[in-house]
């Protein structure tokens, strides 16, 4: 699917829908994160809550009626909201303004509110692109294919400003954005062994890899570029760049390394990628079995600039070597099919300079390198497809769910899709958590659902490495040289984090609102489903019991997770040493709770 989105022209119509679009997220968000305290007016025929909110200008004031659902999380209805300036009211709705009101009640200095407000202008921009393009149903969707659907997303639905990629110009969201749907080709460059470091699965031989890669006719290509300019072949490892990375940052940065050969660009590849959701992920068009690419792309995105981290890059190999040991026979998971993405290969580089400087803020370091992960197509079975979980979220134009098409298109209710989708998903992951001890982080995005004709098969865990968290009994397990490279828990609760606030509120609190409003499918018969799924997988592993009760996922709450507050507070955009980390405070009802003691009262 190659859209041109180039020259595309924003009509204020789609801009204002953008800005309405947003502003109902991010009044859902903000309230959800404790930041927005709107006052209740009334409660309306159909249901639905009024609100009155408050800016810090006192004739500016803002409306809107929403649905109270589950964790603290409201549906707004985006239609009702509207502006009201000296008691006259306005559909016309700009967000970049409402913070601008804003600014005394969220305490914020002019820095954070100008900076803040530049990655909300970016959102916008890419929203209203999207829009401008047209967005497919969701019953053409469902019957579409994994790359189709990748770049019909929206991005991540937890933050507000989820496209702001500062430092794309328009041509570069219109070239290298999920959304564009183009296409690229990889720089490739020989690096100095002095500067780079490759690493690998054990069994992976370095040349046989690249030639599996690039192809020999390539490979052989390359390497006589580097004979005929006098150097030694064995000197140096090959990495594959992204076009924009190479001209606005590796040129520059690297100036010096280019100049006296340590650094050395061989030209272009042969295949042809294309970007997935995270932007610098690629997926290979030309030989759909070949690895996933990951290349560093230094835009701000989602919260952090997003290189790659020579620590990570340089244990990779190593953790997936461990995980995938760690369940290697396990019957339970191979019954299940579940599969993890291995991250088989990578090479970092280090700058000269910026790597000496003690305490230099992490992307400095993260300009150049690469990471090779598996494929999931080589483990697609005859007329199965898979999607991004991240899907599960859409709803097209006219209101349908695309769970809801999936469902229609394997013939069955939503009831039965649910119950089948938390069997290939959420079983997995408890299995994981509790008996292997390992907490990954299972969004929509590092999750990959596998299905035949609409019916939910199996899942694809990927991204597994950079995010993994170990509780103590997996520490136990880890190898010395692994040691400094893994997220160590902090969760002295022993309360499963991983699954109450990585599964439930950052991606179940969103779908069961989708199936609720929109489908009309309950939000309490959604959770009720999880409890059951829980329920029947503690019961089929009664050895277990002991590790349920250390780590209760039936805790009557659990902490809040301020994600967009990370930036909207005094010093949200400064020089961080490390990837900023939202604040876990507060608390949020648990669902799960909340339907079992529920259960338990009714049957009494």
């Amino acid at each position: 699917m190659n859209t041109n989105l180039n020259n595309t022209t924003i009509s204020q119509e789609i801009w204002l829908q953008a800005n309405r679009d947003l502003m109902a997220k991010t009044i859902a968000e903000l309230m959800h994160e404790e930041r927005l305290k709107p006052v209740e007016v009334l409660q309306d025929e159909q249901g639905f809550t009024v609100f009155k909110l408050e800016t810090g200008i006192e004739n500016i004031e803002y409306s809107f009626r929403g649905q109270e659902r589950m964790m603290d999380y409201w549906h707004i209805d985006k239609d009702s909201i509207q502006k009201i300036t000296n008691g006259v009211s306005s559909a016309v709705l700009n967000i970049p303004e409402f913070f601008l009101e804003m600014q005394t009640v969220f305490d914020l200095d002019a820095n954070t509110l100008a900076r803040y407000t530049e990655e909300l202008l970016y959102t916008l921009y890419c929203d209203a692109l999207i829009l401008s393009r047209g967005v497919m149903s969701s019953k053409d969707l469902a019957s579409s294919n994994y790359q189709t659907v990748e770049h019909q997303m929206t991005g991540h639905p937890w933050v507000i400003v989820n496209k702001s990629r500062l430092g794309f110009s328009p041509t570069d969201l219109e070239t290298f954005a999920p959304e564009a749907a183009q296409d690229l080709k990889v720089l490739w460059l020989a690096a100095h062994k002095e500067r780079s470091a490759f690493q690998s699965l054990e069994h992976i031989d370095q040349e046989e890899f690249y030639r599996s890669e690039m192809g020999n006719e390539l490979f052989e290509e390359f390497q006589q570029k580097l004979i005929s300019k006098g150097k030694f072949v064995q000197d140096y490892n090959l990495i594959p760049v992204h076009p924009w990375q190479w001209e606005h940052k590796l040129k520059i940065h690297f100036a010096g390394d280019i100049a006296s050969g340590i650094l050395i660009l061989l030209g272009e590849g042969n295949d042809i990628y294309s970007p997935q959701q995270s932007i610098r992920t690629l997926f290979n068009i030309n030989h759909p079995e070949k690895r996933y690419l990951k290349t560093a792309v230094s835009i701000l995105s989602t919260g952090n600039i997003r290189g790659l981290s020579p620590k990570q890059m340089k244990i990779a190999p190593a953790i997936t070597d461990w995980v995938k040991g760690l369940i290697k026979g396990d019957a339970y998971l191979e019954n299940k099919g579940t599969i993890f993405l291995g991250e088989e290969a990578s090479i970092a580089y280090l700058h000269p300079q910026y790597s000496a400087i003690t305490g230099v803020p992490y992307q400095y370091n993260e300009f150049l390198g690469a990471l090779w992960r598996e494929s999931a197509c080589k483990y697609l079975k005859e007329d199965e497809e898979m999607f991004t979980m991240a899907s599960l979220l859409f709803v097209d134009q006219n209101g349908v769910p695309l769970v809801q098409a999936f469902a229609e298109k394997a013939g069955i209710s939503i009831r039965q899709w649910i119950t089948d989708y938390l069997d290939a998903y959420l079983t997995p992951l408890l299995h994981i958590y509790y008996t292997h001890s390992l907490c990954v982080t299972p969004h929509g995005e590092n999750i990959m659902v596998v299905l035949k004709n609409g019916l939910p098969q199996r899942i694809v865990i990927k991204d597994f490495v950079d995010d993994i968290v170990l509780t103590p009994e997996a520490r136990e397990k880890l190898p010395d040289h692994l040691a400094d490279g893994l997220i160590q828990s902090s969760n002295k609760e022993n309360i499963p984090l991983s699954i109450l606030l990585g599964v439930f509120d950052a991606f179940f609190r969103y779908l069961a609102n989708v199936l609720h409003t929109h489908s009309g499918f309950q939000e309490e018969t959604f959770w009720t489903l999880v409890h059951e799924c829980i329920e029947n997988y503690k019961n089929h592993n009664p050895h277990l019991n002991e590790r349920y009760e250390k780590y209760d996922l039936y805790v009557p709450a659990f902490k809040r997770f301020y994600i967009n507050s990370v930036r909207l507070k005094n010093g949200g955009y400064s020089e961080n040493k490390a990837f900023a980390i939202p604040k876990k405070d507060g608390a949020l009802q648990n669902p799960l709770y909340q339907i079992a003691n529920k259960n338990s009262v009714a049957e009494v």
